[in-house]
């Protein structure tokens, strides 16, 4: 296995290669990580992988929106693609520590890659129904629920624990680099030709992540890790939970950025159409300017080789968050949208990058599939708070749908900071 010697800054100058010997040696320090040629071949993969994400979301909301003009709709079909998360999630971290990830990733992908080339068929061929929507959005939620707890345990696993935050910064800046330039294209996409497109480039992506995984040399899983059945071991997880308060206190305070701040995505068509009077390419273009923001959130903590003070910068940015959402209910014009978009973008990449370092640093190697799967709870709940601001959107209108979200994201921080004072010490 591949760990890179760190040695402080001797090592960002003399180790430079390719594309980080034409960067500023400050900018190359950000892409430390990407030394690691295992770690590399992760995170063209995980680049791939949002792609492909981002396509599904805009052309899936896109597609419910055109044929029912509800938000609600909208978010039942994002819920019937959480399901899964709830059901099968928390098996998904125990698949992650029980067995060889990089045949379960590669499974997964190509799971992925054949529902989203169905998807694609259906709809350019005129014969998708809502019912399919439901169906294949639910079989992809099976596949995200085991992807993402497999995808980010592998992580300690291929680089030292100094550059953990810088590894899982740089997660965030592909999620969000793809963010930034995928929805804009999608929705053009979209605009021109129709939904069916944006899935068959969803497909192309998945062929792309398959071939980067197939690259990846993984170090065996612990004998640890293989003792007792998938119930006693997904047992084991949720005991250790419970034992350790700050690990508790991580997965609680995630359930406002990451669940009911995300959810906000939901309201993106009704917003764009109802309020704005504009096209799916707006809604794409919305979405890539919100990349901006988490783009720069995620090199600003890949930039940090040792984050203090972990609590009262994740508690500050989901507060951001929270209030960002308010301020959603009184956007009148476009332009409104942007610094809002770019504030959540910053604050989102900021606490997941910090949340998730920390929970990998406190977590047993042979337990950290079963704890990032428990945190993939945060998203399945997305879209149950997107039903409800789809029923205030639907009955009040969008500003109230924002709102009950902006409150709601508020209303957890607050709770966190009471239930768990300790927190902003961390």
């Amino acid at each position: 296995m591949e760990k890179p010697e760190v040695t402080g800054d001797k090592t960002a100058s003399t180790h430079r290669t390719g594309v980080a010997r034409l960067l500023p040696s400050g900018m190359a320090a950000s892409f430390s990580s990407l030394r690691n040629r295992n770690f590399r071949y992760l995170w063209f993969g995980q680049v791939g992988a949002a792609t492909a994400m981002h396509a599904d979301l805009v052309a899936r909301s896109w597609l419910v929106f055109e044929l029912t003009g509800s938000s609600l709709a909208v978010a039942g079909v994002n819920v019937a693609r959480a399901v899964p998360m709830l059901l099968i999630g928390l098996f998904g971290g125990v698949a992650a520590d029980r067995w060889d990830r990089k045949k379960l990733l590669i499974i997964i992908q190509a799971w992925s890659l054949f529902l989203n080339a169905v998807m694609a068929v259906i709809v350019i061929g005129g014969w998708v129904e809502m019912w399919h929507i439901y169906v294949l959005a639910f079989l992809l939620g099976s596949g995200m629920a085991m992807n993402q707890p497999v995808r980010t345990s592998i992580i300690p696993q291929l680089i030292p624990k100094e550059q953990l935050l810088n590894a899982v910064a740089l997660n965030s800046i592909a999620i969000n680099a793809t963010r930034l330039i995928g929805p804009a294209i999608i929705g053009i996409v979209i605009a021109a030709w129709g939904v069916g497109p944006a899935y068959a480039w969803s497909t192309f992506a998945y062929a792309v992540v398959i071939w980067t995984t197939t690259r990846v040399a993984m170090p065996p899983i612990s004998a640890m890790a293989k003792r007792g059945s998938m119930v006693g071991q997904m047992i084991e997880g949720f005991r250790y939970i419970a034992s350790n308060r700050l690990v508790l206190a991580l997965v609680l305070l995630g359930l406002g950025p990451l669940a009911v701040g995300f959810s906000h995505q939901t309201l993106l068509p009704a917003l764009v159409v109802d309020e704005l009077g504009r096209d799916a390419a707006i809604m794409g273009f919305i979405m890539a300017v919100g990349g901006i923001g988490g783009i720069s959130g995620g090199f600003y903590m890949a930039s940090r080789r040792d984050l203090r003070r972990k609590g009262p910068i994740m508690l500050g940015s989901a507060a951001v968050y929270g209030i960002a959402l308010l301020l959603f209910a009184g956007v009148t014009m476009v332009v409104m949208v942007f610094p809002l978009i770019i504030a959540i973008g910053i604050s989102q990449t900021v606490f997941r990058s910090a949340n998730t370092t920390t929970l990998l640093e406190n977590t047993p190697e042979h337990l950290r599939g079963r704890i990032v799967s428990a945190t993939l709870l945060d998203t399945a709940l997305a879209p149950i708070a997107g039903i409800i601001a789809g029923l205030a959107a639907d009955s009040a209108g969008v500003p109230a749908g924002y709102l009950t979200l902006g409150v709601m994201c508020l209303g957890i921080v607050g709770l966190s900071m009471v239930a768990y004072p300790r927190i902003r010490k961390i």
